[in-house]
C-alpha cells in the first residue's frame, strides 16, 4: 500500500495494518455466512462452521507457540475460514447402505481431481477474495506473499490415506528414540492384536519435508490444527467429531426414512440391511483406535522433520509435543469406547433383538432420530 503523503512513517504503516486487519476481519466474516449457508444446502454434519471455529482455537495454540505476528496469525485465520468452503460430492448409490460419499478431493496436478478439487478451489475461492479486497483499495493490501501463504495453507489440506502398520515409517525407530513414550502406547496396541492403521496424511506437506524443504509456519499450522486434532482435545469432543465425520460420510445410514425402515421392519432383506449397517457402525468405532495412532506418530514425524530440517529447535518441539498431549488417551478412550459398544451391542441384540441392538449404535453414534 502506498504510504501516505504528510504522515510520519510509523503512523503510516500502523493504518496499514489497520486496512489488512479489517479487510482480513472482513473476508473471514464473509466466508463464515458462506460456510452457514453452504452446510445448510449441503446437509453437512461435520464441515459445518463448527470445525472452522474449532479449528481457530487450536490454531492460536500452535501460532503462539511459533511466535506468529498478528499478520501471520490473521493469514492463518483466513486459510481456516476458507479451507473447507468448497465440498462437492458425489452421493452414493442408494440402494447400498454402507456406500459412502466421494468428495471431490484435489489442489494440485496429480491429485485425485486435479487442481478442480475441493482444496483447490477453496484455495482459488480465498485468493479471489483477496485480490478483489486489492482492488477495492485500488493498493495493496494483501501482498503476493499473503496471497500465496493463504493459497498454499489451504492447497496442503489435501489429504491422502493408506492402511498400513505402524511400524511401517522408515523414520519410526528415529521417532520413538526422541520420544520413548510413544514406543509404549503402540506396545500397548500391539498386544491387544492392534499393529496397523488408517493414515491420513497430506503429501503436499510431507513430501516436501521429507526433502528437507522448509515450509512456512502459516501453512504448519493450518494443517497441525487441521489433521491431528485427536492430539489437542478431550476424549469427548474426539468421539463426538468422529461421529459427524459418519454421519456425513454414510448418508444412506444417516437418511431418516432408511432407518424408519430398518428400526421397524422385520422382513429378511431390511433384517440384512440392518445387520450390514451395523457391523459397519462398530467398524468405524474400531478404524478411530489405529487413526489416532497413526496421527500421534504423524505429529511426531513432523516434529522430527522440523529439528532435522533446521526449521524449528528441539525446545519448540517440545513445546509442541505439550499440547499435543490427548494422543494416548484418545487412544486408549477409543479402545475402550469400541470394545464396550461391541459388548453392548451383543447384548442388546441377543436380549432383546437386532432393532434394538441397532437403535443403541445410532444414539451412540449421536444420531438425531425422528421417533
Amino acid at each position: 500500500m502506498k504510504k501516505e503523503e504528510n504522515l510520519p512513517q510509523e503512523i503510516a504503516l500502523e493504518h496499514e495494518y489497520i486496512i489488512f486487519e479489517q479487510s482480513s476481519m472482513k473476508l473471514i466474516k464473509n466466508a463464515r455466512e458462506e460456510m452457514i449457508e453452504n452446510s445448510r444446502n449441503e446437509k453437512r454434519v461435520y464441515h459445518t462452521q463448527e470445525h472452522p471455529d474449532a479449528l481457530l482455537e487450536r490454531a492460536e495454540k500452535i501460532a503462539n507457540i511459533f511466535d506468529l505476528t498478528n499478520h501471520q496469525k490473521l493469514l492463518c485465520k483466513l486459510a481456516i475460514a476458507y479451507h473447507d468452503l468448497i465440498i462437492l460430492t458425489d452421493l452414493p448409490d442408494p440402494g447400498n447402505i454402507t456406500a459412502t460419499i466421494k468428495r471431490h478431493r484435489g489442489a494440485r496436478e496429480g491429485d485425485l481431481c486435479g487442481q478442480e478439487g475441493n482444496e483447490g478451489q477453496s484455495a482459488k475461492k480465498a485468493e479471489l477474495a483477496m485480490r478483489q479486497i486489492n482492488e477495492s483499495y485500488k493498493s495493496t493490501v494483501f501482498s503476493e506473499e499473503d496471497i500465496k501463504i493463504v493459497f498454499s495453507s489451504i492447497e496442503a489440506t489435501y489429504p491422502d490415506t493408506k492402511l498400513t502398520t505402524f511400524k511401517s515409517d522408515p523414520d519410526y525407530e528415529e521417532i520413538i528414540k526422541i520420544n520413548p513414550k510413544r514406543e509404549g502406547v503402540i506396545t500397548w496396541l500391539e498386544e491387544r492384536q492392534i499393529d496397523k492403521g488408517l493414515l491420513f496424511f497430506q503429501p503436499h506437506l510431507e513430501k516436501p519435508l521429507e526433502k528437507g524443504e522448509l515450509i512456512p509456519f502459516e501453512v504448519l499450522v493450518m494443517i497441525l490444527a487441521d489433521l491431528s486434532g485427536s492430539g489437542l482435545v478431550s476424549r469427548d469432543e474426539f468421539a463426538l467429531e468422529g461421529d459427524k465425520e459418519f454421519q456425513e460420510l454414510y448418508v444412506n445410514i444417516a437418511n431418516p426414512d432408511k432407518q424408519k425402515i430398518l428400526l421397524e421392519s422385520d422382513s429378511e432383506k431390511d433384517e440384512a440391511l440392518r445387520e450390514k449397517a451395523s457391523l459397519e457402525i462398530l467398524k468405524w468405532l474400531n478404524i478411530q483406535v489405529g487413526f489416532v495412532a497413526w496421527q500421534m506418530l504423524r505429529i511426531e514425524k513432523i516434529i522430527f522433520l522440523l529439528i532435522k530440517n533446521k526449521q524449528i529447535n528441539p525446545l519448540v518441539g517440545e513445546k509442541l509435543r505439550s499440547i499435543f498431549n490427548k494422543f494416548e488417551n484418545n487412544i486408549k478412550d477409543s479402545f475402550e469406547r469400541a470394545n464396550h459398544t461391541d459388548k453392548e451391542y451383543l447384548e442388546i441384540k441377543e436380549n432383546k433383538g437386532s432393532k434394538s441392538a441397532f437403535a443403541y449404535l445410532l444414539d451412540t453414534l449421536h444420531f438425531k432420530r425422528l421417533d
